[in-house]
Parts: structure tokens; sequence; C-alpha cells
């Protein structure tokens, strides 16, 4: 459906009347009759109708979630009239420039989509409300350089640029409205009315193609599994003792790292030492009583289930407790920085681009009166659509 042009929709004036009324004084024989004085403008103030700025330049920047809470995508648009422009990227003027940063609908696959433009946006209702349909208020930014503080504006603005200079006279835009639409064919309107600092309204419209810059990051997925993987051939374990890995000081749980390994697979010769060499490896962490002797007894006997993480990846004290497995942590990819399960695969003792977060699922530890382990693992990884990892092996020594 084609949208109305916001001008149509939106007419905002100001006008003040006043009206005086009186009844005509009696004339007295040999009077002159009293005289109304002219009309000195008496009708109060009449807010004078700004021109509309036609911008004929546009850059569009898509930031995608950058506050991090799948609440809004963040599209940066600047816009500004003919100006040369300096080997830093800056206008020279006269000229006009107006920034606009949009809190967009949320793209769930955080691609520089320009139809997720299309609707209008007012101001927000505080500084922490990113909700869709509004832009974000501006405010000045300082850039500290050896002897100098360059002031700068950000997100939403109006500016002035001087002729025949860069610099900018800025209005920091909080109020207003602005509306985007679409032709379905590749030609986007852009109209508003912004007021800022100087209370100074403006209207202003752009029209043009799209061709936007995508500032996301590119994101490490935390699993790259395409398909299950049962068995994978574990031969051997290697057991440490990570004690009170979360730093609770109370003595309530005890943390054990147990990797299994291909037999191409080899302990580092240091203390705490990672797997190295080539092959595939399951790297589990349990947590069991305080009083555990690991060393000599090696893991309790029982079913250790994953506990969860919050969005934040923290886990709640609660669920720091022994009888639990502990999910990997989310996009921590350097070797010392590594915690939780993870299933992974070594070339030359470095991580391939086969490997997996594990989310979900049990290990169970079974034992026998010779001090055997036969570990059972069922285990799903981080993927929306989840990938199993699933095996038994039993060790002899650990």
């Amino acid at each position: 459906m084609k949208r109305t042009s916001l001008f149509a929709v939106i007419a905002l004036t100001a006008v003040i009347s006043f009206a005086a009324s009186c009844s005509k004084p009696e004339e007295k024989p040999g009077e002159k009759p009293v005289q109304k004085p002219e009309d000195s403008n008496t009708t109060g103030f009449k807010e004078e109708v700004p021109d509309t700025i036609r911008f004929t330049n546009a850059e569009f920047t898509y930031n995608g979630d950058d506050i991090g809470e799948a609440i809004s995508d963040g599209w940066i648009i600047k816009l500004y009239t003919d100006m040369e422009i300096d080997g830093s990227g800056a206008p020279i003027g006269p000229g006009q420039v107006t920034q606009l940063l949009l809190n967009v609908p949320l793209n769930k696959e955080q691609t520089a989509d320009a139809e997720y433009l299309t609707g209008i946006y007012s101001e927000m209702l505080n500084s922490g409300n990113f909700a869709p349909g509004t832009f974000v208020s501006g405010y000045i930014d300082y850039i500290e350089l050896p002897g100098e503080r360059l002031e700068l504006a950000d997100a939403t603005f109006y500016a002035d640029v001087e002729e025949g200079s860069t610099k900018m006279d800025y209005d920091l835009i909080d109020e207003g409205v602005v509306s985007i639409t679409s032709d379905g064919k590749g030609t986007y309107t852009i109209e508003g009315i912004l007021v800022g600092n100087k209370f100074r309204k403006r209207y202003f419209t752009w029209s043009g193609s799209v061709e936007v810059q995508d500032n996301v990051p590119e994101v490490t997925p935390n699993s790259t599994l395409k398909n299950d993987i049962t068995d994978p051939g574990f031969t051997q374990g290697i057991l440490q003792d990570k004690g009170d890995c979360f730093y609770l000081g109370d003595q309530s749980y005890r943390c054990v790292l147990l990797y299994l390994a291909e037999p191409t697979v080899k302990e580092s010769a240091y203390p705490g030492g990672r797997p190295e060499g080539d092959g595939a490896v399951l790297r589990l962490e349990m947590l069991v009583p305080w009083d555990t002797d690991i060393e000599n007894d090696g893991i309790p006997a029982g079913t250790y289930t994953m506990t969860q993480r919050n969005p934040d990846t923290s886990i709640d004290r609660d669920k720091i407790v022994p009888g639990v497995a502990v999910p990997g942590l989310p996009d921590e990819f350097a070797a010392w920085k590594v915690s939780g399960s993870w299933y992974y695969e070594l070339k030359g003792s470095e991580w391939t681009k086969t490997y997996a977060r594990i989310d979900n699922g049990s290990i169970t530890v079974e034992r026998d009166g010779n001090g055997s382990h036969t570990i059972i693992y069922d285990l799903l990884d981080c993927q929306s659509h989840a990938r199993r990892i699933s095996g038994k092996i039993t060790l002899n020594n650990l």
C-alpha cells in the first residue's frame, strides 16, 4: 500500500489570535466620537514557516543489533546538500548536514536490508529506550588531541557547514518525526520535521536509491557442526582438578576437567596442559563435592546434567552445585580462555574449523571395583537446530 506523504499528513501551524469587543461609547453633545487606535500587530505571534531543506546526497550505515538486546537494529543515515568533500571525508561548506540515528525493527538475520527502514520515527521516551520506530537524541562527544579538544555531534543532529570550511554549527535534535517510504522499485524517500536545542523547526526531504555500508562485525559461530557425531573414536582421557574455578570461596563444590581424545592426541608437557597434536577432543567440566580426592579417587559415579547459563553468560549461584556439568563459555576461542564443555578437532595442535560449544545434555560416570571409569555422554551443541555428540568409553587408568 502506498504511504501518504508525511507533509500531507502533518501540518504543524501555530496561530494565536486575540479578539476584543466593546460597546460603542455614548456621544455627548459637542464631543467627537472616540477613535479606535490603528491596529499595530495586535493579532499575536505568527510562526515563520521554514523552508524545506532538500538534501541531494545520502549515506546509509547498518550497525545491526549494536545494543545486543534483540530489541532493534541501529541505522545511521547521513544527508547533506551538494558540497565538496575533503580527503578525510568531511564536507566543505557552505551547506547543510543532517544525521539520523534510528532504532529500526530488528532483522533477525542481521543483514543490511533497507526495506526494514520504512516507517515513522519519533523521539525516544528516555535514554534507555531503544524501541523500534524511534531516533536517538543528539549529544556532544569529545576527542582529546595533543593541545586540542575536538567537539563532535553524534546520534541525531542538524548542522550548518561554514563557507570554505569543514566547521559545523550543530543543533542537537531531540524532537520531531521522520518518515521513510519505498516505492518497491529501489527508490526511497526520507522526509521529516526536526527540532533541536536551538528551538528551530526544520523540514527536510531526500529521495533516491540506497547503497548500504554493512558495519556489523563478522560473528564467529559457536558451533560449526553440520551433522551429529556418534562414538568419535576416543581411546584416552586426561583428568585435571580445577578446584574452585568460580571463586565462590565456600568449599561448596570442586570442578573436574576431563578431556576425552583420539589416540593421536597427547597431553602437553607442562602441568595443567591442554591436549595437542592431531585429532578430536571432547572437553568436559563437571562439579563434584569439595572433599573429592580427584588425584587418587577420580570422578564420583553419577549423572551430571548440564546447568544453564544466563544471557550474559554467567551462571546463577544456586546452579553451581555438585552433580552438574558446565556448558561452554560462549565466544571465547583463545586456548587459554576456553572454558566449560566443548568438542573440537585439532590439526598441528591448533583448532580446525570443526568445533562445537556444548549447551545441553548429560554425562554419566560409572565406576567399578577396579577403579575404572565408564563415561557415557549424550550432549547437544548450541545451534538452534542442535547437533548431538554421543558415545561411550571405558578408561582403566585416569
